[in-house]
């Protein structure tokens, strides 16, 4: 029998371990990952569980470095193309980024119900990243940033599709968020330059655009509060907890059901 008892094992992570019997009582368990574990008769008598502070601050740290990387790349590449037509040589990469970030902010929206959407989430969340800084790298080279973006992409899916830790989609997500509210601002300043001119049902019709990416924005950012507080609190998603003991855990029935704990403990 393992014994971690009476210890502080804050945002320790026993992710697959082989843990039965193992003696978990009077442990400081919050923000600890025992998703998938073999847990059969481990006990965890009047253990602390929840949110670890710790993982909280390691989550908002993720999110503001990704979420500060996109929105300064978004912006510019954004504000780059306002007023840019279509004779233009560049169109084509304006094409590229509003397709990206149509991509990357409908599927951050709704990655949360199917896996496949995270998959692609990730490719065009981390292609837009690839696209400005790629560009930068290669100054201002739009087929070398367009070849960057296709690479980065493809290497962001695969550590989507690899990778566990629950940090990859607060850090897809934090793009995402940006991807949608860049689109949504171009749209409604597409909408706003084609009233001046009386151009009104075209200028409805972006305005309406507008609207639906600035709900999806709001739908991202509850996604990453979602996903924060997820990587944050203490986790037996998926475990063998047969025979296990949970008296005095202090945890209601609703937080029980989402993180994997059985609801009659």
């Amino acid at each position: 029998m393992q014994k971690f008892s009476n210890r502080n094992l804050r945002n320790h992570s026993f992710r697959g371990q082989n843990l039965q019997r193992a003696n978990f009582s009077g442990s400081d368990l919050r923000g600890c990952n025992f998703d998938l574990a073999q847990l059969q008769g481990a006990t965890f008598d009047h253990a602390r569980v929840g949110y670890g502070p710790e993982s909280i601050i390691i989550g908002l740290l993720a999110i503001a470095t990704f979420g500060g990387l996109a929105f300064y790349a978004i912006s510019r590449m954004v504000f780059g193309g306002l007023g840019l037509a279509a004779e233009s040589p560049t169109y084509p990469y304006l094409i590229t980024l509003l397709g990206f970030l149509v991509s990357a902010g409908g599927c951050c929206a709704f990655s949360l119900c199917r896996r496949w959407l995270r998959l692609i989430a990730a490719l065009t969340t981390g292609a837009l990243l690839g696209l400005f800084y790629g560009g930068v790298i290669q100054q201002n080279d739009p087929q070398a940033a367009i070849i960057t973006a296709t690479i980065v992409g493809v290497l962001t899916a695969i550590v989507s599709y690899t990778v566990r830790s629950r940090l990859v989609p607060l850090a897809i997500f934090s793009i995402g968020s940006c991807a949608a509210y860049g689109f949504c601002f171009f749209c409604g300043t597409r909408a706003s330059s084609l009233f001046n001119v009386q151009k009104l049902v075209a200028g409805g019709g972006w305005s309406l655009l507008c609207l639906i990416f600035w709900g999806l924005t709001l739908k991202i950012l509850a996604n990453i509060l979602t996903e924060l507080q997820d990587f944050a609190h203490t986790s037996w998603r998926g475990a063998d907890l047969s025979d296990a003991s949970f008296d005095g855990i202090q945890i209601d029935v609703n937080t029980r059901t989402r993180y994997g704990l059985p609801s009659d403990i």
